[in-house]
């Protein structure tokens, strides 16, 4: 299995303990392979990023990430709001 990586942010166990990240499951789009390693379908999440995945599963994993980012960049605050113009 692939080691604890944020699908959003890329934090490792070197930056936060290995038990505040979670695997979430999503919707199979294919046949699972008959391989051993890392779940298809399936990415880790950080304790910041797995709240995003609530009410996503049931997309495919490419899907979800595509609302999870969208979700993320509309709540981010703004780098150069308006205000700070000379």
């Amino acid at each position: 299995m692939m080691p604890p990586n944020c699908a959003i942010c890329n934090a490792s166990p070197r930056d936060q303990d290995y038990e505040t990240f979670t695997l979430v499951y999503f919707r199979a789009t294919a046949p699972p392979l008959d391989r051993e390693g890392h779940p298809d379908n399936a990415l880790w999440f950080c304790m910041d990023h797995v709240r995003h995945t609530e009410g996503k599963t049931h997309m495919s994993a490419i899907l979800a990430m595509v609302h999870i980012r969208a979700a993320i960049r509309r709540n981010a605050q703004n780098p150069w709001p308006l205000t700070s113009l000379p």
